[in-house]
């Protein structure tokens, strides 16, 4: 009888989740929105100067994961933007910075580095792809699926933020030229920018833009989760004698290039986003048949604004007010051009940021600085005293040293041993928390926290051989600015919110990963997860109730 009874439930069930799936409407576009360096806090912290219509119509509408996380490190952009798209760990899309040594070519190679295309739209600089990133993306597998009908298009200010979410097989992939003020592309993509592009270019916003003063929003008693405007923990941009408002970006845009980079340190680069983004939906198909579509959005902006002020500064605080105001007037375009109902939204970032090391030090949190400089010649020195005289190390970079390996096979030494006496003298370093050589990654397996985010970041043939992580809180000078790349939560903790077709509202907090992402709008378009996705579809998102039919 309990045999019969529980069966019966199963059944029940699983007619009542088929009966959710079927019902659920498939959206027409999927919205990726990535808010470079946006930290959760700040979705409270300023939840009371927001309006109605832009995060705060996205709360009140739509899903919130509190509690999701990078399960990896490096915490920096490159990595951050492939590992929501493809759903896995650098590990196996092999993203594993900004930019990494490569043994074979003996110098650094960036993320989105290509040599066999060239720029669309300016005649300077390397080529751009997504070529090194080896996982197809969410987009690539929509193409797949819908035999190339469906749309897949990626915008931001950093290439590396516009070409890794795009893919291998995006329609498109547009980026900020700081030197001509144009938005530019690859030969990868498209043999010559578009004529809506071409269109959106010739209107010079970032020339208006650039002769804007960029002053508080509100009133001085608005801010009062942010430090006084005059303190010791930001920086100064040149042209200027403090770190407070107003910000004139005519006096303060340097005469040679890169011209417009207070654009883009300024809000007003995320209003040059938004600007480009209703250009696209006005001039493309995105979203206007039932075969699912994906616009994938960056906003850069923020990113340099932290790394500049800080995430306590009024600055950050204006600049999140202001940004609120661009993603109610993208929202609006949305429901204008798509129709309510008919997409569906994720918003997240690609890493947080820590407090600013001289604001910890001042308030007696846990902090202090070390130096590559002086870290990297007292590693070398002790090489030399233990191995004998000689560059045992080739180079150190993201908090890795690449060994001379050719150096040390000639000495017929091994590459473990020399990897673990270089890891025990790091771990004896003030400031470091831990130091693992690649050869133990490699060889066991680890449950505990950071080794196990450093595995999910290890992509051997762009890895070094010793990696060590600081102490939470310690940075590279006890200076100025946010900073980020740790594994602690202050860098992995991020927002995730997601409104629109096929999401209730509701809140979770439980632990998810951000590689759960892509998995989850797959399920979302009825698409294929892509090729290397270890992220599992967020339940609470997909199983909430059937949405109520709305009245005619």
């Amino acid at each position: 009888m309990f045999r019969k009874s529980l069966l019966a439930a199963v059944v029940l069930f699983s007619a009542n989740t088929l009966g959710v799936a079927q019902s659920r409407q498939t959206p027409k576009l999927i919205v990726g929105i990535m808010v470079d360096q946006m930290r959760p806090d700040y979705l409270t912290r300023f939840n009371d100067q927001f309006g109605e219509d832009g995060f705060k119509r996205l709360l009140r509408e739509g899903f919130q994961c509190r509690n999701t996380h990078y399960n990896y490190v490096p915490t920096v952009t490159g990595p951050g933007h492939s590992s929501v798209y493809t759903g896995t760990t650098p590990r196996y899309h092999g993203i594993i910075g900004n930019s990494w040594y490569d043994r074979r070519l003996h110098r650094d190679v960036y993320c989105t580095d290509d040599t066999t295309v060239q720029l669309v739209g300016t005649p300077k600089g390397m080529g751009v792809s997504a070529r090194n990133q080896l996982s197809t993306t969410l987009g690539d597998e929509m193409k797949m699926v819908s035999n190339g009908r469906s749309n897949v298009l990626a915008l931001s200010l950093k290439d590396r933020a516009s070409a890794l979410p795009a893919g291998h097989m995006a329609d498109g992939a547009f980026w900020f030229d700081v030197s001509t003020g144009n938005f530019i592309s690859s030969t990868y993509y498209m043999p010559e920018l578009p004529a809506w592009v071409r269109e959106f270019n010739a209107q010079k916003k970032p020339d208006f833009y650039r002769q804007q003063t960029w002053t508080p929003l509100r009133a001085a008693q608005a801010y009062q989760n942010s430090v006084a405007d005059s303190n010791n923990y930001e920086r100064i941009f040149k042209g200027k004698t403090a770190a407070t408002f107003p910000y004139d970006l005519a006096k303060l845009a340097p005469l040679n290039p890169p011209a417009y980079e207070t654009v883009y340190a300024s809000p007003f680069g995320n209003t040059l986003l938004t600007d480009l983004t209703l250009a696209a939906l006005a001039h493309t198909d995105l979203g206007r048949d039932d075969v699912p579509d994906l616009l994938a959005l960056s906003y850069s902006s923020p990113d340099a604004v932290g790394h500049t002020f800080g995430p306590l500064s009024k600055e950050e605080n204006d600049l999140y007010l202001r940004l609120d105001l661009e993603i109610a007037r993208l929202l609006q375009a949305l429901d204008k051009t798509v129709g309510k109902g008919n997409y569906t939204i994720f918003l997240t970032a690609d890493h947080g940021a820590t407090e600013v090391p001289n604001y910890l030090a001042e308030h007696h949190a846990p902090s202090g600085a070390q130096s590559h400089t002086t870290l990297n010649q007292k590693a070398a020195a002790y090489l030399n005293e233990q191995l004998g005289p000689d560059q045992w190390i080739e180079v150190e970079r993201g908090n890795m040293y690449y060994l001379n390996r050719p150096l040390i096979a000639r000495r017929k030494l091994e590459l473990g041993r020399v990897q673990q006496l270089l890891a025990d003298f790091l771990r004896d370093q003030e400031g470091v928390a831990q130091a693992n050589t690649t050869t133990q990654l490699l060889e066991n397996s680890y449950s505990t926290y950071l080794e196990t985010k450093l595995q999910n970041g290890l992509y051997y043939k762009r890895f070094g051989d010793v990696r060590y992580e600081l102490e939470p809180g310690w940075g590279w000078d006890m200076g100025v600015g946010a900073g980020h790349g740790s594994a602690y939560a202050y860098d992995s903790h991020v927002p995730l919110l997601w409104f629109g077709a096929g999401v209730t509202p509701g809140v979770s907090y439980q632990y998810h990963a951000i590689t759960d992402i892509a998995p989850t709008a797959a399920m979302l378009v009825n698409s294929k997860l892509p090729s290397a996705c270890t992220g599992q579809p967020i339940v609470e998102v997909l199983s909430t109730a059937a949405p109520k039919k709305r009245r005619k």
